[in-house]
């Protein structure tokens, strides 16, 4: 075979296998936290490990952060463990950063502008039983090349908090998502907030794959109550209104 067409069809499948088989970094150093870390500038942490410890981190969904980042701020090369993971509080950064053994949301993004920004570049979660990463500010969410390993649910807008944002976008390129819980979603969206979600190059994977949706369209409220759902759209596309994706870009065990 011709090494120039050898080499370009090995390309992809590198880029395949190198999303799905993910390393899962070596702390350089185990931090002890007693209150979260508040961080007001941008923040290389060498994959330094932050663990919080101590009473007074709450519960469920009054936990409190290991890491506060502020508005503007990047992060990139942090691991914690336990606690509810990073929280944005504005437009943010969060690169090659990994949370083992999340107890509620590994990430939270609370901006109150619609302008926010939040990127996801690179990192990982995994061993949780909630969502993942937790949209309940304003903004545009951008997810490139990211792991998760065990998750009640993925992406998720907020279907029910007391403060509501229209317009809000979840934007993910490269995603493996492994051993999430059956009948559950990649991302979920609100039809009546007009949020929308595009996907692309996702991996679902484990042997839960085949009943895990790409995107759920949700009736959301304000009230604190259940939302409803309204479409669950499968690995043949998307309804290119709420959920916009093709067929090739989701990947079953694959």
């Amino acid at each position: 075979m011709n090494t120039f067409f050898l080499i370009i069809f090995l390309v992809p499948l590198f880029l395949e296998l190198s999303l799905c088989d993910v390393k899962w970094p070596t702390p350089s150093q185990t931090i002890e936290l007693t209150d979260t870390k508040k961080v007001t500038k941008h923040l290389d942490c060498n994959y330094k490990k932050y663990v919080p410890v101590g009473g007074g981190w709450g519960s469920g969904e009054y936990m409190k952060p290991v890491i506060e980042i502020a508005d503007g701020v990047k992060i990139s090369r942090c691991i914690v463990e336990g606690g509810d993971g990073f929280h944005c509080v504005g437009t943010c950064t969060i690169e090659d950063c990994w949370n083992d053994n999340v107890l509620d949301d590994s990430i939270s993004l609370l901006g109150t502008k619609p302008n926010s920004v939040y990127k996801i570049i690179g990192g990982g979660a995994r061993h949780g039983k909630g969502k993942t990463i937790q949209f309940d500010g304003a903004g545009k969410l951008y997810v490139t090349n990211f792991y998760i390993d065990g998750a009640g649910q993925g992406i998720r807008p907020c279907g029910n908090c007391a403060q509501q944002y229209r317009n809000r976008e979840v934007h993910v390129d490269g995603l493996t998502i492994r051993n999430l819980e059956a009948g559950q979603y990649v991302v979920g969206v609100n039809k009546n907030y007009n949020e929308r979600a595009f996907l692309k190059n996702i991996h679902i994977l484990g042997s839960t794959a085949n009943q895990v949706f790409p995107c759920k369209v949700f009736l959301g409220n304000n009230q604190g109550k259940n939302p409803k759902v309204l479409q669950m759209e499968d690995d043949n596309g998307g309804d290119g209104t709420y959920c916009i994706y093709k067929a090739s870009d989701i990947h079953i065990n694959s």
